[in-house]
């Protein structure tokens, strides 16, 4: 799902994917369509914030053959 910012002026940064979230989930590290990246307020960003993937690496016991 893509979001976008309420604030942005650049109409090159447009259509970001959310890719992590800091600051309590204040800040989001969200990447552009043009490939740039960039934490914003996740108060400024339209749309439903949906991270890509899991910024967090989980090792099972399963992932060492165990």
């Amino acid at each position: 799902m893509f979001v976008q910012s309420k604030t942005e002026t650049l109409y090159d940064n447009k259509n970001g994917v959310a890719l992590e979230q800091r600051r309590n989930g204040n800040e989001t590290l969200v990447q552009w369509e043009n490939g740039r990246q960039r934490w914003v307020p996740t108060s400024d960003l339209l749309g439903e914030v949906r991270l890509i993937g899991n910024s967090a690496m989980s090792m099972e016991s399963d992932d060492y053959g165990l």
